[in-house]
């Protein structure tokens, strides 16, 4: 079919990967995510409403993304899966997503400053004017220490700014839905705390039951222990023992630093701390889960 279409609109169809004035071309996606754009002034209206039956209408993607930008835009906006390949190969991904839901800032200083958090590069892109999301390939994170950073981003653009911090996941293809997923965690989580701006799986995980959501993506943290049974069991106790960790120890028949070396390394594997109440609660619920299934 991109054949046919070539030779039709020859040079006013242009391939992603060769075209420099983005703005100029109506972008389409074939069923084999070849992404291709043919220019505004060579579409008649009417052919422009039939390639949009024929193939999936895109919109051109913004400038200052580079390549790598643009592939990973295509895989997890365009839920284009074969240019999975072309991203960067790591162990983990994290995304972490920025919505200004008040006010309005020029991407590319809105991205440098995004990138100015970061002591180590981070891939940016754009989902909207109001949507960005950082794709972190680190082992070493600082996703935890944004928090504070969030207010001066607020106050030096003007904006009222949300951000999601998401899990630590294994990098592979199903990064685009777990991606999927994370929006809806974020959505959630600013429906039910508005008040709030920065939110993690801890802040939305008992929301998520409440709203019925589907749960397989929100117990990616749980996937490094869940095969040890030795080490579920002992969360599972010391949670009901009201986080006492001298009475779990006692009716696990521990020594109490033997217990706090295993609470330890949870929270390294995890990367949830369940010495406090909401990390605990979102443990403590997804093993019970877990149990279930």
């Amino acid at each position: 079919m991109l054949e046919k279409l070539r030779s039709y609109y020859r040079d006013a169809l242009i391939e992603h990967r060769q075209v420099n004035e983005r703005d100029q071309y109506e972008w389409f996606s074939t069923e084999h995510g070849e992404l291709f754009g043919i220019k505004k002034e060579a579409l008649t209206p009417k052919e422009h409403a039939l390639l949009a039956t024929l193939f999936t209408p895109h919109k051109a993607l913004p400038a200052w993304m580079n390549d790598q930008q643009q592939a990973w835009h295509r895989f997890l906006i365009q839920g284009d899966e074969h240019v999975f390949d072309q991203l960067p190969s790591t162990t983990y991904t994290r995304f972490i997503y920025f919505y200004i839901q008040k006010g309005s800032v020029e991407a590319t200083h809105f991205v440098e400053a995004i990138q100015a958090l970061f002591p180590y590069h981070v891939t940016i892109i754009s989902e909207t004017e109001q949507r960005f999301i950082v794709i972190e390939q680190q082992e070493e994170s600082v996703a935890s220490t944004l928090h504070e950073l969030i207010d001066t981003l607020c106050s030096d653009f003007y904006i009222q700014l949300r951000t999601y911090i998401g899990q630590r996941c294994p990098h592979s293809v199903e990064l685009t839905r777990i991606f999927a997923a994370e929006k809806r965690y974020f959505h959630i989580g600013i429906k039910h705390k508005p008040e709030q701006r920065v939110y993690c799986i801890e802040d939305v995980f008992p929301f998520l039951f409440i709203d019925g959501e589907d749960m397989a993506y929100a117990m990616i943290f749980l996937q490094p222990v869940k095969q040890d049974h030795d080490m579920m069991k002992t969360m599972k106790v010391f949670f009901e023992c009201n986080l006492n960790v001298s009475l779990a120890a006692k009716k696990l028949h521990m020594h109490r630093n033997s217990l706090q070396y295993r609470i330890d390394k949870l929270i390294e594997k995890t990367g949830i701390d369940i010495k406090q109440f909401k990390g605990a609660l979102t443990v403590y619920l997804a093993i019970l889960l877990h149990e279930r299934h």
